[in-house]
């Protein structure tokens, strides 16, 4: 494993050289259920974003407002993507800025009876890969390999909680087994997390121990995730960085065991091949960094112990 550092900074102190891959990692943009309009704070994140000119921004879930009941009609469902392009991927694509997806429980959720909206989300991205490098196997846009540089993005399909379906873990284990090396960073991409981070949705992740042996056997470097509406940055017991991100569209959720909400966030990663650095970035104008000593110390679940990635270094 290479060493991780967590930088927190101001917009303003950002200056220095120049990563050699910089990646944007977003989550849950999507506003109330059947929305076809995004909060104004989406449209300032997106601004930020193109100001920083990174090689990809990767989405982890959650883009539209879907996965309820009654079941949204497709014209309904095409409004909420025109709304979602128009705010979101229109601006980024007009930058020259490629935008990876994976889907999330609220635009693209496995559950069958949500098939209607899993459809639109195939849809919609189909044609929309430009910019990425999608290596073969690949089942695009639902799971797939990617090259953004020498990063190599694993993105799979967790929309359901609990232990993955033995196809789903064998589309990672081949993807992995494929494409990994040991240079460069792996980075793999999914709407769940695997740890409880957040308050009212403890049950609601990948509680499956061997997808983080697989992870672990292939050397992971990072396993990114939305869904539970606030940021987290910790390593497990062998070393791989976990990344929760925050919300920026629906509301900031405590820690389990705590009241405390954050501000919405999207997280600046960059990677020069030796060490990554990731910088927060938190509404209303995102440059206002988070004070990681509000974070938990630590997160425990059923998968074991995460501990908070210090300013400086790693623990």
């Amino acid at each position: 494993m290479k060493p991780i550092r967590l930088v927190l900074l101001a917009l303003c102190l950002l200056a220095g050289p120049a990563a050699a891959q910089t990646l944007v990692l977003v989550s849950d943009l999507n506003g109330r259920y059947g929305s076809t309009e995004y909060s104004q704070r989406v449209a300032a994140a997106v601004e930020v974003i193109i100001e920083h000119q990174p090689d990809a921004v990767i989405s982890a879930g959650d883009m539209v407002a879907g996965q309820q009941k009654p079941l949204l009609d497709g014209p309904q469902i095409d409004r909420m993507w025109k709304a979602f392009n128009r705010t979101v991927t229109d601006p980024l694509k007009i930058a020259g800025i490629p935008l990876a997806v994976t889907p999330g429980n609220h635009d693209g959720s496995a559950y069958p009876e949500f098939h209607l909206e899993r459809q639109h989300f195939a849809e919609q991205w189909n044609n929309r890969k430009a910019g990425l490098d999608i290596q073969p196997g690949s089942e695009w846009p639902r799971r797939y390999a990617a090259r953004i540089g020498d990063v190599l993005l694993i993105s799979f399909d967790g929309t359901r909680p609990g232990a993955l379906p033995a196809d789903e873990f064998a589309f990672v284990e081949k993807m992995l087994a494929s494409y990994s090396k040991k240079d460069g960073h792996t980075v793999v991409l999914s709407h769940l997390p695997m740890w409880p981070f957040s308050k009212g949705r403890e049950k609601e992740i990948l509680n499956d121990r061997e997808l983080l042996d697989l992870l672990h056997r292939f050397n992971v470097d990072i396993y990114v995730s939305g869904h539970h509406h606030l940021f987290y940055a910790g390593t497990d017991d062998a070393g791989m960085l976990h990344v929760a991100l925050g919300a920026l569209g629906g509301n900031m959720r405590p820690f389990s065991g705590d009241t405390k909400r954050q501000r919405h966030s999207f997280v600046l990663l960059e990677l020069d091949g030796a060490v990554p650095q990731i910088t927060v970035l938190t509404s209303p104008n995102f440059a206002q960094p988070i004070d990681l000593a509000t974070l938990p110390a630590e997160i425990n679940g059923p998968l074991g112990r995460l501990e908070r990635i210090q300013p400086g270094g790693r623990n």
